[in-house]
């Protein structure tokens, strides 16, 4: 009999914002309840940005001169503000 494997997901992550711990198939993570909790609660509200290679550097670059240097903080709070001012600008229109 041939194996069956579940298809590999999007990307997306398909259970924000009502993920629950029953929800994850992982046989390996379902046996360890705190691994299955922690998942859960470190994926709330997460957005993941990907982009080109020399983009990303001129981002950086952009972050650099902006907020003095590109520590995972500085990062974070120049992605904040830009999608900040991006729902600004749609609920304007």
């Amino acid at each position: 009999m041939k194996k069956r494997y579940k298809k590999a997901s999007d990307g997306q992550w398909p259970g924000y914002p009502h993920l629950r711990n029953k929800d994850i198939e992982t046989l390996t993570i379902r046996q360890n309840p705190y691994a299955t909790k922690a998942l859960v609660n470190n994926r709330k509200g997460r957005i993941v940005v990907l982009m080109d290679p020399e983009k990303y550097q001129t981002f950086l670059h952009i972050v650099q001169d902006q907020k003095g240097n590109i520590s995972a903080r500085s990062v974070n709070d120049a992605v904040a503000e830009a999608v900040e001012e991006w729902m600004n600008r749609k609920l304007r229109k």
